[in-house]
């Protein structure tokens, strides 16, 4: 069984925290734009960039996307 990233809970994360997404910027050192670009699922974040934002929200990498199963056809 595979996964595949669903989407972004980035939003949520925010929220819980009481930060909005330009404080949330300004703290991981990229633009607001960016940060709309991950939460409205244009852009994906890497796994340097979801690592440190779950350090400074307070969760785990997987509480950042939707993970959807993706069952492999056998062949």
């Amino acid at each position: 069984m595979d996964y595949r990233l669903g989407a972004c809970l980035l939003l949520e994360r925010l929220e819980e925290n009481k930060m909005n997404q330009a404080d949330f910027a300004r703290v991981m050192g990229v633009s607001r734009q960016f940060v709309n670009k991950l939460i409205t699922g244009e852009r994906k974040m890497s796994l340097e960039f979801a690592f440190n934002a779950a350090y400074r929200l307070n969760c785990r990498i997987t509480d950042l996307y939707v993970l959807e199963v993706v069952r492999k056809q056998v062949e």
